[in-house]
């Protein structure tokens, strides 16, 4: 117990000292759409970290840590190099809160910073194995952030702006035949993995379902969902799919509103069993040839050989593509900037005599002369050709 509070301090030392190392490196932000929101109402996490020490290369690392309490997905990570050894990187997470309570997110961001020696290194070394780039890692540690989650005020099954659709096939079938119905729900908000719309069970009416996403892309509003619901039923007797409701919440207007499907009666027409008797007992006698079957079979033979023709000719079209753009060194042509054509040179046209414009692009991008990047590839592609 007499330890405890030089520990503390120990530990307020360290946390000090590692915050404004990190400080010295670079500048970061922290930011949230919102304070407060409801269970499953999307909240933006944006962090944005830029660099001050500019001596070496520089990566930032930065994820939200996983919790019973939340789903968190990343939205989008963006790099904007703004000159060299300047570069500055944003992350874009979206969270969705999953219980009513008072969150505590945490965060893991580390500072990777790496030499251009080592840089290039690992392009030079990296030709079929991966190699990484030897880094120096400095965590830092960051302020969990709050938010408060508020609960509802009733039941909801959905939150987002939503639409339900329901289309059926027919409304009388006979006791053999299956009635389709299909429920469409289209909007933005949470995706709800296992929501089943036709969720009450109709009395002697058999119920097969699937369901089929066609869109679901996340947004810093949600999920713009676009799903179908399809389900097929058969029964005996007539039966009625009744109206379905959804409770929903929409965190953009505020407000609690309903979701309502239209009901629908279907008619099942009786089959007399006696016309369903065959009143020949033996099989019809086959013949040992079936004409549909050589039929079949040629037609399948035909499909098959005109696909191998075109997998042949696709082939040869793609490699003398290749060739012909290897052969003109389109990737020379088209670099845009001295750094692409480095990397280019370095990677793929090692050993090939390019040793001095090798030289003068790194003098380029460390600023020591200006270099005439048009003049520079025309020679470069003279000595290659």
């Amino acid at each position: 117990m007499k330890n405890t509070p030089g520990k503390i301090f120990l530990f307020f030392i360290l946390f000090t000292v590692s915050l404004f190392g990190a400080n010295q490196l670079a500048s970061y932000n922290l930011t949230t759409s919102k304070k407060s929101v409801h269970v499953k109402e999307p909240l933006l996490i944006t962090f944005e970290a830029k660099q001050k020490n500019h001596n070496d290369h520089m990566f930032f690392s930065f994820t939200v840590q996983k919790s019973p309490d939340y789903e968190v997905k990343l939205l989008q990570k963006s790099i904007q190099d703004k000159g060299y050894h300047n570069t500055t990187t944003t992350f874009k997470f979206i969270l969705f809160p999953l219980k009513a309570k008072t969150l505590h997110i945490s965060f893991d961001f580390v500072i990777r910073t790496a030499s251009d020696k080592a840089v290039k290194q690992s392009y030079v070394d990296d030709h079929d194995d991966s190699i990484a780039i030897s880094t120096y890692d400095t965590k830092v540690a960051l302020k969990p952030l709050t938010i408060k989650v508020e609960r509802f005020k009733k039941h909801v099954d959905l939150v987002g702006d939503f639409r339900l659709n329901s289309t059926i096939d027919t409304n009388e079938i006979d006791q053999y035949g299956i009635v389709n119905l299909h429920y469409i729900l289209s909007g933005i908000g949470y995706k709800e993995s296992h929501l089943n719309i036709l969720h009450t069970q109709i009395k002697n009416v058999s119920i097969f379902s699937n369901k089929k996403d066609k869109i679901s892309k996340l947004t810093e509003e949600g999920y713009i969902i676009n799903t179908e619901y399809i389900y097929a039923l058969s029964a005996k007797n007539d039966f009625t799919i009744p109206s379905i409701t959804l409770e929903v919440y929409s965190p953009s207007k505020n407000r609690y509103y309903t979701l309502h499907t239209k009901t629908y009666k279907i008619k099942v027409k009786k089959i007399n069993p006696a016309l369903l008797i065959d009143k020949t007992n033996a099989p019809q006698k086959e013949t040992w040839i079936s004409f549909m079957q050589i039929k079949t079979f040629l037609i399948y033979a035909l499909i098959f050989f005109a696909g191998f023709l075109a997998a042949k000719f696709s082939q040869k079209n793609y490699f003398a593509k290749k060739l012909k753009k290897e052969k003109g060194f389109e990737d020379i042509k088209e670099a845009k900037n001295a750094r692409e054509l480095l990397l280019l040179l370095i990677m793929k046209y090692q050993n090939r005599g390019l040793d001095e414009y090798i030289a003068d692009l790194e003098a380029n991008i460390h600023k020591k002369h200006s270099l005439n990047l048009s003049k520079i590839k025309r020679e470069i592609l003279s000595k290659l050709k």
